[in-house]
């Protein structure tokens, strides 16, 4: 996913995105490596990116609900996940519940 970002054609798609990162964060995208994900600000940027990339031909946008949100995630980001896990775990986090292990 992450070599994904950082391809000729997805980064002229993500032009945008990219000069946008650049800007808020000081961030040159291009010379982030595999290693800066362990970032937690890295990787949240880079599955920006490439959710951005992912979608950018589907005619729904990042959606409110979470129901639609795990739809959302599975067809454009985990196509092989269940989106029920996905319900789980976000329900998880906005209850606070950081269990990484589960």
């Amino acid at each position: 996913m992450f070599e994904l970002t950082q391809r000729t054609l997805p980064t002229l798609v993500l032009t945008k995105s990219i000069r946008d990162i650049r800007e808020q964060f000081g961030i040159d995208w291009s010379s982030v490596e595999w290693k800066d994900l362990r970032k937690p600000l890295y990787s949240a940027l880079g599955a920006q990116l490439y959710i951005t990339y992912r979608s950018r031909m589907a005619s729904d946008s990042i959606p409110w609900s979470l129901d639609e949100q795990a739809a959302f995630w599975r067809a454009h980001y985990r196509p092989d996940d269940d989106e029920q896990r996905f319900n789980a775990l976000a329900t998880k986090f906005d209850n606070r519940e950081y269990n990484i292990a589960s």
